[in-house]
């Protein structure tokens, strides 16, 4: 996991857009020296060589235009570097030439400008950030090393987004985010750092997506509420590798799959009324997506009649453009059903069961089983017999031959719904008849009808 982490890093960083645009120096040397973190003294490599020479008396005087543009130029370089980087790790990733000892060597020679860059202008946010970047990026990985790096890049620039993106990114590693139990204070680290990217990219996407699955798991709803409204109007994010390799390759960075979080923490934060609106147009939107289905029907669930009209609108108009699509079919019915509309419900079952019998008769029955529950909940207990009994019927399941084998399961959790409601219905003797004819069709050494 960790070098896929280290792979995922490195080909995100290397390739983002934007992470040197923030030019300015915020800090002069002298603010600098006292502004870098403390935890810089106990690093012995890159990180600790060049805060030193901040303490240098030739380097607290103003630095020259000429030592500048000399620095900038050699940041110019390491970039180059870098960007071939990226390419040797692609080549390396599919197995093309050249190999690791290639992408190491690139490394330490973007590392040997940036270094150099860092000497001539150490108030040089940027390649602090992109000395990170390499470090990430090029064996030997060191996630400690970057992250003295990053914390010295955005010490003296605190606009520098490159340096809070590394930070964010390893804080969120280092709060071992996919762990049964959180580490807080890394994750309040990360959650610090994903907000300085929104406030410096107030439509960044994987700042939102990462702030809310954080105070998801940090017990803030609120915020989690708030993180995920802001996902759902940020841009398209052009870099997810390390979003879908951090959430194990499950999720993307997609408006729908913020859409379903949202209704996700709005039930969860009793938002009835939001969570149905948000969800009804997910569904509406993509009736194939069986999640949304899912907790569409919690929600309705936990709903009165009249939020209940607010789905039915929308899956109306989804079960219209999709009318083959049974899981969306029986959701309309049963929120109909829960609306009060029994009437309705049964005609949607209806029309859509005559529909699928020739073509798909599974499709076909189980629309029958559903409208059998809902006459059962309604209490008109013979309505439900009948329907159940037709179920039978269009599964191909007659009265007194056996039951194929195929079959069988269906058959039983037929004769279980009968069975309960000719008990709601204090009907003992319909009972024993339909356990008789159980034993029947499922031959003697059936244990169901015993059971």
């Amino acid at each position: 996991m960790k070098s896929k982490i280290f792979a995922a890093l490195g080909t995100a960083i290397i390739s983002s857009q934007g992470i040197f645009a923030q030019t300015g120096n915020k800090l002069n040397t002298r603010e600098l020296t006292s502004a870098l973190p403390s935890e810089i003294s106990s690093v012995t490599k890159t990180s600790e060589r060049f805060p030193k020479n901040l303490n240098n008396p030739p380097q607290l005087t103003e630095i020259s235009r000429e030592r500048r543009e000399q620095a900038y130029a050699k940041l110019l370089e390491g970039q180059r570097y870098l960007l071939r980087a990226k390419q040797e790790r692609y080549l390396l990733s599919t197995k093309q030439a050249p190999s690791e000892v290639a992408l190491a060597s690139v490394g330490r020679l973007a590392k040997a400008s940036l270094q150099k860059a860092v000497e001539l202008d150490p108030t040089l946010a940027e390649a602090y950030t992109a000395l990170a970047e390499v470090t990430l990026s090029t064996p030997p990985n060191s996630l400690e090393e970057a992250l003295m790096l990053a914390n010295i890049a955005v010490k003296i620039n605190p606009d520098n987004y490159g340096g809070h993106r590394i930070l964010a990114r390893l804080y969120t590693i280092k709060s071992k985010f996919n762990s049964a139990e959180i580490d807080l204070a890394f994750a309040a680290k990360a959650i610090s750092e994903w907000r300085e990217i929104a406030r410096l990219d107030s439509r960044n996407a994987e700042a939102y997506a990462f702030l809310s699955e954080l105070y998801a798991k940090t017990n803030r709803n609120d915020e989690r509420i708030e993180a995920l409204k802001k996902w759902l109007a940020a841009a398209a994010p052009l870099d997810t590798g390390f979003y879908q390799t951090i959430m194990g390759g499950r999720e993307e960075l997609s408006p729908e799959n913020a859409s379903l979080k949202l209704g996700s923490a709005l039930l969860d934060g009793r938002q009835t009324r939001e969570a149905i609106e948000i969800l009804s147009r997910v569904v509406a939107d993509n009736p194939e997506n069986l999640r949304a289905i899912e907790l569409l029907s919690a929600a309705v669930e936990s709903a009165d009649a009249n939020l209940s009209v607010i789905a039915v609108q929308a899956l109306s108009q989804a079960v219209y453009a999709n009318p083959e699509n049974s899981s969306l079919i029986s959701l309309l019915a049963q929120i109909q059903a829960r609306a009060g509309k029994i009437d309705e419900a049964a005609k949607t079952l209806r029309s859509s069961s005559d529909k699928f019998s020739e073509k798909d008769k599974i499709s076909a029955a189980n629309l029958q089983i559903v409208l059998g529950d809902i006459y059962a909940g309604a209490e008109r207990f013979n309505e439900a017999i009948a329907v159940y009994e037709n179920a039978l019927a269009v599964r191909g399941i007659s009265k007194i031959a056996p039951v194929q084998f195929e079959e069988r399961d269906f058959a039983i959790r037929v004769f279980e719904k009968m069975i309960q409601v000719f008990k709601k219905a204090n009907r003992p003797n319909d009972v024993k008849s339909l356990i008789e004819r159980a034993r029947q069709l499922l031959g003697k050494n059936d244990l169901f009808p015993d059971r």
